[in-house]
């Protein structure tokens, strides 16, 4: 019996035993390109990628592990803390030799701690970056043929003294969506994530200028986010029930997973009650201690046409957390060139996008440099 026992109590903990892969590759989060290395960088990303790599070499051996990670060359926040470096005397040089100058020396920086990485690569340097470039526009041409994007003409900001079109970064104001306590609104996006399109940012205004920037049509490649609702769905119902996930990382995304709605304060209602003739259908949703009602629509498009109409009619409101077509390109001249498709030439690809598949870049780039088959 005593020896029945153990046996169950032998088997039962081999059971529990960790399995591990074949081989593994390990990325870490990747620092932009304007700026040097700092101890949050160093603690925050790398040490933990670091000591997790180390642990794999040893479980599964050393050839099987592929440690990586890079510069985040493009963006704009990058384009304009080197806009304002030249401007300020600073720095002289070319925009590529601003980022390869903050690459060196992030390299440099993981050299001191000891950061043992296979590759550090920059998404626009080198041979690394024609492997991104080949791998970005196989992704934008994949899509494409699946049916997964779409042509939007959107309104960009328009800097009318300057003469130019804005980059997300050089225009702020206040975040449109409600409950959000961000401080710093951009273009299409607060600096806590949150995505909105351009004309619902609240009070915008030029860095370039301080002037309020015209808004003027530009069309560009989105990808149909919208339409992975029940995809997504169900894919954040099996991460519920998956041991070790974390309740806020579900929570952040069952947000975006709500139907569109806009919120009204309800000191705004007779404003409401003289246009609500002009306003696609919605469903009024009032309760109680809420400063707020809500506008619950039965898709984007009609929430966006309604954002449309209180907007030309100067009325106040804020929208929700929603799914939303997904910016793939942008009228920024710095960044990775976007195939043309349909006639739309000279775009580059959203930053956000193309910083998610470069690990996978710099992974082939690696493979390549130690003469390994990508199936390997």
């Amino acid at each position: 019996m005593g020896k029945s026992i153990n046996l169950a109590m032998e088997t039962d903990a081999f059971k529990g035993r960790p399995k591990f892969p074949k081989r593994a590759v390990i990325t870490a989060g990747m620092p932009y390109g304007n700026k040097e290395l700092h101890l949050g960088h160093i603690g925050g990303v790398f040490v933990h990628a670091d000591a997790f790599a180390r642990f794999m070499r040893d479980r599964i051996g050393k050839e099987n592990v592929i440690f990586i990670s890079g510069t985040d060359c493009y963006g704009p926040s990058i384009l304009e803390n080197y806009r304002q470096l030249v401007a300020n005397g600073p720095f002289n040089g070319t925009i590529d030799e601003f980022v390869q100058f903050n690459h060196e020396r992030q390299k440099e920086i993981l050299k001191e701690y000891y950061i043992d990485i296979n590759l550090f690569a920059g998404s626009s340097i080198g041979r690394t970056a024609e492997i991104h470039c080949e791998v970005s526009a196989d992704f934008i041409k994949r899509s494409y043929s699946n049916g997964h994007l779409i042509k939007m003409t959107t309104s960009q900001f328009y800097d009318a003294e300057a003469g130019v079109f804005l980059n997300g970064r050089q225009v702020v104001g206040q975040c449109p969506i409600a409950g959000c306590s961000s401080e710093r609104g951009y273009a299409d996006e607060c600096s806590l994530g949150h995505q909105y399109m351009p004309a619902d940012l609240i009070n915008p205004r030029s860095t370039l200028t301080g002037k309020k920037p015209e808004m003027r049509d530009v069309t560009n490649w989105y990808f149909k986010l919208d339409s992975f609702h029940k995809l997504l769905t169900q894919w954040v119902e099996k991460m519920e029930n998956k041991p070790g996930c974390k309740n806020f990382v579900v929570k952040s995304i069952k947000e975006f997973l709500e139907p569109p709605v806009i919120y009204v304060k309800r000191d705004q209602m007779d404003m409401l009650n003289s246009v609500k003739e002009k306003l696609p259908k919605y469903t009024l949703l009032v309760e109680e201690n809420k400063s707020s009602v809500v506008m619950a629509f039965d898709d984007l498009e009609s929430r966006e046409k309604a954002c449309s109409i209180l907007a030309e009619e100067s009325k106040r409101f804020r929208t929700g957390k929603t799914l939303v077509p997904f910016r793939l390109t942008g009228n920024v001249e710095w960044g990775v060139p976007a195939p043309c498709i349909e006639g739309l030439e000279d775009l580059t690809i959203w930053v956000w996008p193309e910083s998610l598949w470069a690990p996978i870049s710099f992974t082939m780039a690696y493979l390549e440099m130690k003469n390994k088959d990508e199936e390997a």
